[in-house]
């Protein structure tokens, strides 16, 4: 009996280990606005400054924060804005600034909107992705752009996520570069596969295999 319940354990460990998804982040330039997609809101307090504080004239305050602007026609703006005409979190010249995307309804994909991004001298533009506690570079702009440019992106995660956590890296002082992001929405994850017959009998053959080991002690 102990036999059997140790093979039907390491299979059900063995099954689990295999199953458990691998962290993966894939980014696809989209050519316009995502069709579809589930729409939330973005706020400040999903961005961390884990980097230097921004200086540029864009910066509203002291450029410690990201903040909320509406304007792309304000002097602060910089070529930065909303492609749906409505508010993007400005990066406020932070060169490096975490965003942390969480949502109540579990999703597969996300994509947003991505403006004024590597359109100083010598800039960058990096993404990375924290797969489980390491940063992991997913997509950056290869060359300098013009100002008021636009990416939409869309990123595939392969699997189901309730949050995840991107870190945008660009210059710091001298000249500093800064961006926009806007018109987040994600992809809902598929409701759940039932449980298939085998795997309901295998369950239950565990639970009586256990039971009649409590017995037997007893």
């Amino acid at each position: 009996m102990v036999t059997v319940f140790s093979f039907i354990g390491s299979a059900l460990l063995s099954a689990s280990i295999l199953a458990a998804p691998a962290w993966s982040a894939t980014v696809t330039v989209l050519p316009g606005a995502p069709a579809g997609g589930s729409p939330i809101d973005l706020t400040v307090g999903d961005f961390e400054r884990i980097g230097n504080c921004g200086g540029g004239g864009s910066v509203v305050g002291d450029g410690c924060a990201a903040l909320v602007k509406t304007d792309p026609a304000a002097p602060d703006a910089f070529g930065r804005f909303d492609p749906l005409g409505d508010y993007w979190i400005d990066s406020q010249d932070i060169n490096e600034l975490k965003w942390t995307v969480r949502s109540p309804t579990a999703f597969t994909a996300l994509s947003f909107a991505l403006t004024d991004a590597h359109d100083q001298l010598d800039s960058f533009f990096t993404m990375s992705f924290d797969g489980g506690g390491n940063w992991t570079p997913i997509w950056d702009i290869a060359a300098r752009r013009d100002n008021a440019n636009l990416y939409w992106l869309s990123v595939d995660f392969g699997q189901a996520m309730t949050e995840v956590a991107f870190l945008f890296s660009t210059k710091v002082r001298p000249g500093f570069d800064g961006y926009g992001i806007s018109a987040l929405s994600i992809t809902p994850a598929p409701a759940p596969v039932p449980l298939p017959p085998a795997g309901l009998l295998l369950a239950s053959g565990t639970l009586l295999i256990v039971r009649l080991r409590k017995r037997k002690s007893s």
